[in-house]
């Protein structure tokens, strides 16, 4: 009974605001991650009744085993879980934990680390329907009872509708000035809808961004067959300016976007070159976010990239009422203390010191109200371009009058590159 209780209520915090975003509970997991098998850059959104996997991975530092496990909770549109729903209605094996049983110990590395990992769906643990997933990671402690470790949020799609996203840098807000603005079309034709605006919801994501997500803007017209968003104010978007980067591939010698590595025990130190606050749009091609765990120096980058701890800074002056963050895909967008810049006024510099697993970053300087969790904005840090390249992101929900669950039933990604 006490360890039941203990899962019931960890999966009870996982259902916090921000529940959609994949997040680590545990302080001594690094590196979560979270990509469909064989296709890393997509977006963990996967096909019903496909042969399509995502893999779900973390180190965990130390060497010592220990014991986890997950299970899978079906959520609605807005990531509150599908109460209507049983088990049953949605898993292949309803009531069994999952046991994460591939786990690796680091090798020749300075940072003791075990590397953990499993796949969704596999052959006991199967989705039955369509919609978002959220899997909560447990972990046994030296007692036998199960303490959250991580939450990790993936998708899947049963597609259904024809969606048309475009974007135009001529937004309801300006002109070829600091933002973007998308346009929605979907097609309804298939699907027996009586009420649309009520039964499809949508959600909207720029570079897979979750604190500024559009959580079901309203429509501004409605055909016989199709929902339309056209000159709709809540789809325009802050342009921001393209990613900066670093990679650190050999701990012998600094990499791109790295001033110098020193060793100082335990770990490696990487300072970066310091960035400074942009007043122009910056061209350069950019990963919008994204981080890829590598190496030049061994095999298996699993178990033999280095851990190190990453120095950022950022030359500005110091913002009023306004914190600034180091934020990235590998971040989860989450504006916690762990990415969270100081401000050094003898330096007249925001930084940060970050632990990282060698390889390549992509990131920005994200302004954020001070004492909120978002949504941040660019505009201090990085400044607003149009002529930025954004990768967009559109999902649809649907659930018919007395329906028990939110479906997704629409979903496209597109970049953006304004001429």
């Amino acid at each position: 009974m006490k360890r039941f209780t203990t899962l019931l209520i960890a999966l009870t915090l996982a259902c916090t605001a921000r529940a959609q975003r994949s997040e680590i509970l545990f302080d001594r997991l690094r590196t979560l991650q979270v990509e469909v098998v064989g296709d890393p850059n997509r977006q963990p959104v996967i096909a019903l009744d496909s042969d399509e996997q995502l893999e779900i991975s973390f180190d965990d530092l130390t060497h010592e085993y220990c014991r986890y496990t997950y299970t899978v909770q079906h959520c609605g549109f807005d990531w509150q879980p599908s109460d209507e729903l049983f088990e049953s209605d949605f898993l292949t094996s309803p009531g069994n934990e999952g046991v994460i049983d591939d786990y690796r110990q680091s090798m020749t590395t300075s940072t003791l680390y075990t590397h953990y990992a499993f796949r969704f769906p596999n052959r006991e643990t199967r989705p039955l329907l369509s919609g978002n997933y959220r899997i909560s990671i447990m972990r046994e402690d030296e007692n036998g009872d199960l303490q959250p470790a991580a939450t990790v949020c993936c998708a899947v799609v049963e597609p259904r509708v024809a969606v048309r996203a475009e974007a135009t840098t001529n937004t309801d807000t300006d002109w070829n000035g600091a933002h973007q603005q998308l346009a929605l079309r979907v097609d309804l034709r298939g699907l027996n809808v009586r009420d649309a605006r009520r039964e499809v919801k949508t959600l909207v994501m720029q570079n897979r961004r979750w604190d500024n997500a559009r959580l079901n803007p309203a429509p501004t017209s409605t055909t016989g067959t199709a929902l339309v968003w056209d000159h709709c104010r809540d789809l325009i978007f802050e342009a921001g300016n393209e990613y900066r980067k670093f990679e650190m591939l050999n701990m012998r010698a600094p990499g791109m976007g790295v001033e110098s590595v020193r060793w100082y025990d335990p770990l490696y130190h990487v300072a970066l070159f310091p960035g400074e606050q942009r007043r122009n749009y910056l061209y350069d091609e950019d990963r919008n976010g994204q981080a890829v765990i590598r190496t030049d120096e061994a095999t298996d980058e699993t178990t033999d990239c280095e851990y190190f701890m990453a120095h950022f800074t950022l030359a500005m002056p110091e913002l009023d009422g306004q914190d600034v963050y180091v934020n990235g895909r590998w971040t989860h967008d989450l504006f916690t203390p762990a990415y969270r810049m100081t401000y050094n006024a003898a330096a007249g510099a925001y930084e940060a010191a970050v632990l990282l697993k060698q390889g390549y970053y992509s990131y920005q300087y994200v302004a954020v109200p001070h004492g909120s969790d978002g949504p941040g904005t660019t505009a201090p840090t990085e400044g607003n371009f149009y002529q930025t390249e954004n990768e967009y992101t559109v999902m649809v929900y649907y659930r018919p009058s007395g329906g028990r669950y939110d479906r997704l039933i629409g979903h496209t990604t597109f970049n953006f590159r304004p001429q």
